[in-house]
């Protein structure tokens, strides 16, 4: 179930849904019944996991983080479907090295699960600012958040495995004006 929910958005085209309604439609739940009894055990270990993946990402420790992805991920960043590990790791040694970002991930909650796979909705807003002319120099300035974003993971436990990521939609729900 949580696959077929997964794959549903594969052509999806989020800019044309969020101009014509917003993002409300995109979020989805899980009957409430189900989500404390199945869910709620989860959520905890499930948050963890992406709340590494991002320190990874922010901390440039891109060996980690793909270490949280399985080996058939998908993650739709920046707009882009990224296929494998090979093409996120390309995305992320791209990534410019004067820039340093930092991703807050708030209200998280587990949306579908079924067996070995499990989904968590969550906000996430993004902080981009110039890298520190020396290290222990006074924090830089910056206008506020880059970028607020719907994020929807799937998550999948394969045999001899932890719960890994096999698919991330990150959706930008707005923009913060400069």
């Amino acid at each position: 179930m949580v696959r077929q929910r997964a794959r549903r958005f594969l052509d999806f085209d989020i800019r044309k849904s969020v101009a014509a309604g917003g993002i409300a439609h995109l979020m989805t739940a899980l009957p409430a019944a189900t989500a404390t009894a199945t869910a709620a055990p989860l959520l905890s270990e499930l948050t963890q996991t992406l709340h590494r993946f991002f320190h990874a990402l922010d901390t440039r420790h891109y060996a980690l983080m793909l270490e949280l992805f399985t080996e058939d991920c998908r993650w739709l960043r920046q707009g882009q479907w990224l296929e494998g590990k090979d093409a996120v790791r390309a995305a992320l040694e791209a990534r410019p090295a004067d820039v340093d970002t930092r991703h807050v991930l708030t209200n998280a909650y587990v949306s579908a699960c079924e067996g070995e796979s499990a989904e968590v909705e969550a906000y996430m807003t993004a902080y981009r600012y110039p890298v520190a002319a020396q290290p222990g120099s006074a924090p830089p300035r910056i206008a506020g958040p880059l970028r607020f974003n719907l994020t929807t993971t799937v998550f999948r436990r394969d045999p001899g495995h932890d719960w890994r990521i096999a698919e991330q939609r990150m959706v930008a729900a707005f923009a913060f004006v400069e």
